[in-house]
């Protein structure tokens, strides 16, 4: 009799536990229910469904994490992965194109590119020098392949350029100074005095005006300093079209500097203005 009521008892608390669990539940679930209700009567029904709900949920359902399995892998695991595919652009027979066919991106530009420089080379380094000290037609070709490097270089800056603004704006601001500098050393000069002088004397009364106002181009006080601003000019771009080992080479870049300077541009100096 004393084990019943103890038995009785204890049922008593457990009923009492959950009633409490229970209203607790239903009381959490109304109050989250009221941002959809104002009344929390009218969610108690609501809340007393999802409790049960969810009970039975918990009673029927075993949630546990899942395992995960870790395989060891093999070495011929780990070396599929390292494997190239058919496809891999690394095993194609045929070599991706040099830089400079990029640049240029134009076969004919190219075939008269590739025919002026193997004429340059031919006249001028194999037939003139290079043949008589070996058979060997390495040296050429690594020199073709600098001069055909930064005329892709080259070739790719100029692409770039906006020719409109160029043709349109840059030139025609270039040609107006020029006209305007040379209008205002003639005022000062005296048009009358200009105009009784022949070409020669009154391109050096306006170079020695030029020179005394400090306006004239140091390219244009003698031939020495025509040859240092040619020299400068051409190792600033000489050190941008070439590729970074050859720049980087003070021998390549001294001689090739020199060669374009003497053999290039003041040879067209000379033609575009004898005097």
């Amino acid at each position: 009799m004393k084990k019943t009521m103890e038995s009785v008892q204890d049922l008593i608390e457990e009923a009492k536990l959950r009633t409490v669990w229970w209203a607790l539940c239903i009381f959490a679930v109304s109050y989250l229910l009221t941002h959809t209700s104002k009344s929390m009567l009218m969610n108690a029904p609501i809340a007393i469904l999802l409790v049960s709900g969810l009970r039975m949920l918990f009673n029927e359902v075993e949630f546990r994490w899942k395992v995960h399995d870790v395989r060891l892998q093999s070495y011929l695991s780990h070396l599929e992965k390292k494997q190239l595919s058919a496809n891999d652009s690394r095993l194609a027979t045929m070599p991706p194109p040099p830089k400079w066919k990029r640049d240029i991106d134009s076969p004919v530009v190219e075939a008269a590119m590739q025919d002026f420089i193997d004429k340059l080379l031919r006249d001028f380094v194999s037939d003139l020098w290079y043949s008589d000290i070996t058979p060997d037609k390495e040296a050429p070709e690594l020199i073709r392949a600098v001069i055909m490097d930064a005329l892709g270089e080259v070739s790719g800056r100029v692409k770039e350029v906006n020719l409109v603004d160029l043709l349109t704006r840059d030139v025609v601001d270039l040609i107006g100074d020029h006209l305007d500098l040379f209008r205002k050393n003639q005022t000062s000069i005296g048009v009358d005095v200009m105009g009784i002088l022949s070409s020669e004397e009154r391109d050096e009364r306006l170079k020695h005006h030029l020179l005394a106002s400090k306006q004239l181009h140091p390219a244009l006080i003698s031939p020495e300093s025509e040859y240092k601003f040619l020299q400068q000019l051409m190792g600033g771009l000489l050190t941008i079209v070439l590729r970074p080992r050859e720049a980087q080479c003070p021998l390549v870049r001294c001689i090739a500097r020199e060669l374009v300077t003497c053999l290039v541009l003041q040879p067209l100096m000379n033609l575009v203005s004898p005097g």
